[in-house]
């Protein structure tokens, strides 16, 4: 019976087993997906350390794959991903299922579906611009006979070389194209074991069916479902590990130097007085709301130097105007949560925020009795809730709640005065400056805490293949060495 025999009338139910180099296996230890609405859905497999580190044994033992048949596999995977059926997985079932479950709007699934397209398609370019210049890969030296005897002369080269043969990644659940970085670590010639967020299994086991039927082979990525209990096997068990979350992970992994932590982006817009703020309130809008504003590129704090307030007040209207609707309609676009998730963080809000947000967001209608919480959600009536846009107006980008980052659109709008320097904007994964200051924009580029600059109008979650996100992931996963031989190489020579 294939996925969507099995399913419920609505394409939600499935089931999601360990995947590993032999095939699918279906632990004896489950655990139930449920949607939302608090529904179940299906169940997810478990893997305990024992069959992690069992599969990690697998991939290292599986035989190598030729760098052009991996990257020809991956720009396949990318296409069947988005087109195919796989194992009875339309693209249009996956999008419903990854959008009930996850709660993010069904949009952003869909634009998932051509985003990991294109950077399969692109994996051999990306490759090549992330290898340094003058860097020759490890293929491409020549072992054949040994040099004759007497010979002296020597060439050299610098090869770019892996620093281990496996990467375990504890992959996040706020946004299905968070996948499409461990697929450059498959174009490098790593073997890929993903734990997935119990939020979102049904990306990650997509994209490990679709590189198995695009021909990459068995052992170069697994599927590994596990508790937060046991997700360190992962990590333990591989040579590297990429690992999200919150500040608390980042601090953990600070001080390793086989662990790169991917934590909060709080991505910023910064505006001077010479350009207008009012005719970009959609540039400005859509940093903070796009792709229901859960992404670490999403704008959470704006600095503005001609009147902070009111740009406050104009993008809490604006964002205001957004629907509240289900995750599967067409048209939604701000994430849905359990209304019990909802209403906890709601109360949170309202006791971090709630005063400054009463200045600029939606009021209690006169004598209601509901509780002031209850501004930051909309009940939907089906046991879930959509999490309203949140806009802070502050005195200051000094205030702690400047820094928040909050898995749904916020953002904090703050002063901005020449003196307060790009250097004190805390780290910030992109940035978008509005501005006729060059030397400005050179000084956000320059500084060692932004990661990202976007000048003009270009939010701050623009991006394409190729292009480094907080860095480039080869940056960690490979290094530069020196090889000198008595026989010829081929590429620079040194």
């Amino acid at each position: 019976m294939t996925d969507d025999a099995a399913a419920a009338p609505d394409g939600t139910g499935c089931d999601i087993d360990v995947e590993r180099p032999a095939g699918p296996y279906r632990s004896a230890n489950r655990t139930t997906l449920t949607d939302v609405t608090g529904r179940p859905v299906g169940e997810l497999s478990l893997a305990p350390p024992l069959l992690i580190r069992q599969v990690i044994n697998e991939m290292r033992a599986a035989p190598e794959q030729a760098a052009d048949e991996r990257l020809a596999a991956l720009a396949r995977a990318g296409e069947l991903f988005a087109t195919a059926t796989l194992d009875g997985e339309t693209p249009d079932t996956y999008c419903r299922r990854q959008a009930l479950v996850s709660g993010l709007p069904v949009s952003v699934a869909r634009r998932t579906l051509g985003r990991v397209a294109q950077a399969g398609r692109a994996a051999a370019d990306t490759l090549s611009a992330q290898r340094p210049r003058g860097a020759v890969p490890l293929g491409d030296l020549p072992f054949g006979e040994p040099p004759a005897a007497g010979r002296t002369s020597a060439g050299a080269a610098v090869v770019w070389v892996r620093k281990g043969d496996v990467l375990g990644v504890l992959a996040p659940g706020n946004h299905p194209a968070t996948h499409v970085e461990w697929l450059g670590a498959l174009a490098l010639g790593y073997r890929v074991a993903v734990r997935p967020s119990q939020r979102d299994p049904f990306t990650p086991r997509r994209l490990v069916r679709a590189l198995r039927e695009a021909g990459l082979a068995p052992g170069y990525a697994s599927l590994l479902p596990t508790t937060h209990e046991h997700a360190e096997a992962i990590v333990d068990g591989a040579d590297l590990g990429l690992v999200y979350g919150g500040d608390s992970v980042v601090t953990r992994y600070a001080d390793s130097r086989r662990v790169l932590a991917q934590g909060p982006g709080r991505s910023k817009v910064l505006i001077t007085r010479d350009v207008p703020w009012r005719s970009h309130l959609d540039t400005i809008a859509d940093s903070v709301a796009a792709d229901a504003g859960v992404q670490c590129l999403n704008a959470s704090a704006v600095l503005c130097e001609d009147d902070a307030p009111g740009l406050a007040h104009a993008l809490a209207e604006r964002l205001a105007r957004l629907p509240l609707l289900p995750p599967g309609h067409t048209d939604a676009v701000l994430p849905v949560r359990p209304l019990d998730e909802a209403r906890r963080l709601a109360e949170q809000l309202h006791e971090s925020v709630g005063p400054l947000y009463e200045t600029v967001g939606p009021r209690l209608a006169a004598g209601s009795d509901a509780d002031p919480a209850e501004r930051f959600l909309a009940d939907l009536g089906d046991g879930s809730a959509a999490l309203r846009p949140v806009v802070v107006p502050l005195d200051s980008a000094r205030d702690p709640r400047f820094g928040i980052e909050l898995p749904f659109p916020y953002a904090a709008v703050a002063p901005w005065e020449p003196e307060l320097r790009p250097a004190a904007f805390g780290r910030t994964l992109a940035l978008t400056v509005l501005s006729e200051d060059a030397d400005l924009v050179r000084e956000c580029v320059a500084s060692p805490l932004i990661r990202n600059t976007h000048w003009g109008a270009v939010p701050t979650h623009w991006s394409r293949p190729g292009l480094p996100h907080d860095g480039a992931l080869a940056e960690f996963l490979m290094e530069s060495k020196t090889f000198a031989g008595e026989t010829a190489l081929r590429g620079p020579v040194m």
